[in-house]
């Protein structure tokens, strides 16, 4: 079992490019049925919070492929979450 707290130290890598995207922020939780529907990372840089808050991007909990000791392994298309979270900002 991993807690809330080895979660925040984790990276994410997207599966298919193997890039680093951003750490892992938070979680969302379906109160219903107490199961997990996704995470909120952080993209880019975040230096001890001098560098500004990064912006957050949710990955749906079916796209997380493996919660590793050091990463998350994530499968997610890129371009197609970039055009979202534009049409959001």
């Amino acid at each position: 079992m991993t807690s809330y707290m080895e979660l925040l130290e984790k990276d994410i890598i997207n599966m298919k490019n193997g890039e680093i995207i951003g750490t892992f922020d938070d979680v969302e939780i379906d109160l219903e049925s107490g199961k997990i529907t996704a995470f909120y990372i952080e993209e880019g840089s975040r230096f001890m919070g001098i560098l500004g808050k990064s912006k957050s991007r949710r990955i749906r909990w079916e796209d997380i492929i493996r919660i590793g000791i050091d990463v998350i392994i994530v499968n997610v298309d890129d371009d197609n979450n970039r055009a979202i979270k534009e049409m959001l900002d």
